[in-house]
């Protein structure tokens, strides 16, 4: 059996070093923490090549005392606690006293700092955890930390890392969550000698969000402000008009530490219900002031995790600060249909039936989309596969009855060959739109239900998928670029993902340090905006991520390509939209899954008039 031992100090520094320092962004953070907590008011960070071989967070804080420094460099050494009994009345933001030691045991850190009381400035020097220099050096007030060759000594440590633009994006990402954290300190971020952001620190939240994420999600913002009892929440939420399909724009302050909290995600999302479409995800800062007894930040080494007690108050409270901040504003239905009045229809038609192929009426476009033209259509057995025949009915095998008729029924999202409508006798006749989203079609003894956005969902996945598969995906270059407004982590997102949306059929480029430009799209996108730009590009890498971003990029693509509900059909468009699913591979549901058509037999419509 092999003999328990006291770790030597070296090893066990190494170990401790993997609880809080994970990648460069973990060091930023952990160091611009002592510098909040140092009372600067001022902090820069410069990063190169993301933190892996350079970073420097300079402040103008109190400082260390000379013949304190040393020990700052011990572990548990702190002035932040003195007792258990002061975990429970945290209110700093370190206190571990495991940093500055962890960090120094995987890289090579220098460190000078000056008090307002010593009239010189000390610098002290680590390489892998051994001190190297201890000395009095000239230095302006407050702290200057470097480190270079993070996990130099580690190399499996090392070989874990991203690339430059992703450790870059996670640097990004935690500076700006600090900076909304502390709006009274001014953040200066530069990475590879550009300057990324900078916040003016006169205190003013959203003056920062203005700094960080610009205009776009600036000028939608709305105050959050509530008080009860033990809990006061403050901050701005984005009007519904713009979400995102995640929750990197989520940032949660609980007595000044950022946390991640899914009760305080569901809370505010909550707050949301129904003014956002599913799978859509608010924008937001909120900060929570409460008493320090009822929190728990000794929960996780890097203190990203917090416990509440009382949770479901808190929850509670959250809900009714984001619903009360929305209600106050004008009211958003960004999805209900057209009411009765903003059509043209005249009075006293059938409402059920807006447009028929016998009287065409061009004033019922909302707006112009592009004809859809036909998929070139496959011979099969002497016949073309989806020609309109003079006479006879639509006949469907059995196999494709079973997959439409059985809800529990998986098809698979590329269909199959052998699934859909057969050759022959392919007459149909269009009746018109049901609410702008249904396409009512006849076909001869049953009356077709064909939901609009998932029948054009499938022509557009199907035509991706064979343009991606044969070569890469047709472009289509824009006159004017669209400039997209992102903020410095999701900017460098895309701008990390640049190569895969290029074979997408995307040539996007940097726009500054939060902008991008996209000069092309795909041909089938060539009408798109920005926002559904923006949705779009953000989908496919945060999908990407964990599954084939090919898959769900081209599910994606369909999806914004796609004419959406509501939307008034021509009765051109809505013939080359049928015809063109009745020639794909699965004519029968969408790339999600969700059914195309729903078919009503006449027998069953008789029945019902109690004709049979």
């Amino acid at each position: 059996m092999t003999p328990i031992i006291v770790l030597e100090e070296n090893t066990a520094n190494k170990i401790a070093a993997g609880e809080v320092v994970e990648r460069p962004a973990s060091v930023v953070k952990e160091i611009v923490e002592n510098s909040l907590d140092a009372g600067a008011t001022s902090i820069d960070i410069e990063i190169r090549e993301g933190g892996k071989e350079y970073l420097r967070i300079v402040d103008n804080g109190h400082g260390i005392p000379p013949e304190e420094v040393p020990l700052a460099f011990e572990r548990h050494a702190t002035s932040k606690i003195r007792s258990a009994d002061d975990l429970f009345r945290i209110v700093t933001l370190g206190f571990r006293g495991e940093a500055l030691p962890s960090i120094a045991a995987v890289s090579e850190l220098e460190m000078v700092t000056r008090t307002q009381e010593a009239p010189m400035g000390t610098l002290i020097a680590f390489s892998g955890g051994r001190r190297i220099r201890l000395e009095s050096v000239g230095a302006p007030i407050g702290t200057a930390v470097t480190v270079q060759r993070l996990f130099f000594n580690t190399p499996a440590r090392y070989k874990f890392l991203n690339q430059a633009a992703s450790e870059r994006r996670y640097v990004f990402d935690i500076v700006g969550r600090l900076a909304l954290a502390n709006p009274n300190v001014r953040f200066r971020l530069v990475s590879d000698g550009e300057e990324i952001f900078v916040t003016p620190g006169d205190g003013n939240m959203e003056a920062v969000m203005w700094s960080i994420y610009g205009s776009r999600i600036g000028k939608h913002l709305v105050p959050v402000y509530r008080e009860s009892g033990y809990l006061t929440i403050s901050g701005y939420i984005c009007k519904p008009e713009i979400h995102r399909g995640n929750r990197q724009a989520q940032t949660f302050l609980v007595n000044g530490r950022v946390v991640e909290s899914p009760l305080l995600a569901s809370a505010m999302e909550k707050g949301y219900q129904t003014l956002l479409p599913r799978r859509r995800f608010p924008i937001g800062v909120l900060a929570l002031t409460i008493e320090p007894s009822r929190v728990d930040v000794n929960v996780h080494p890097t203190k990203r995790e917090i416990r509440l007690s009382e949770s479901s108050e808190v929850y509670r409270q959250v809900l009714l600060a984001v619903k009360q901040a929305l209600e106050a504003t004008t009211p958003f239905e960004p999805w209900a249909f057209p009411r009765q009045d903003e059509t043209t229809e005249p009075a006293g038609k059938p409402s059920f039936v807006q447009e028929t192929m016998d009287a065409p009426s061009p004033s019922l476009e909302r707006r112009a989309i592009p004809v859809i033209p036909p998929v070139r259509p496959k011979k099969a057995a002497g016949i073309e596969a989806g020609c309109r025949l003079p006479s006879s009915d639509v006949t469907i095998t059995t196999e494709s009855k079973r997959k439409v008729s059985t809800p529990d029924a998986a098809p698979s999202h590329r269909g199959n060959a052998d699934t859909g409508l057969a050759p022959k006798h392919t007459f149909h006749r269009i009746l018109g739109q049901f609410q702008a989203t249904y396409i009512l079609v006849e076909a001869e003894k049953e009356l077709w239900l064909i939901d609009q956005h998932t029948a054009h969902e499938r022509i557009l996945y199907e035509r991706f998928l064979g343009e991606l598969e044969t070569s890469r995906i047709k472009t289509q270059p824009l006159l004017v670029p669209i400039h997209l407004e992102l903020g410095p982590a999701a900017a460098a997102a895309i701008l990390e993902w640049s190569s895969r949306l290029e074979e997408l059929g995307f040539e996007v480029e940097e726009f500054g340090s939060k902008d991008c430009l996209v000069r092309s799209v795909p041909a089938q996108l060539s009408g798109i905006g920005a926002k559904d730009l923006e949705e779009l590009l953000l989908g496919v890498i945060t999908k990407g991520e964990t599954n084939d971003y090919r898959e769900n990029a081209l599910i994606l693509m369909a999806c914004k390509g796609a004419v959406k509900a509501g939307e008034k059909l021509s009765p051109t468009s809505m013939q080359d939209l049928i015809d063109s699913l009745l020639n794909t591979k699965n004519p029968f549901t969408c790339p999600h899954g969700r059914p195309v058509i729903v078919r009503l037999a006449l027998d069953d419509i008789h029945r019902r008039f109690g004709r049979r």
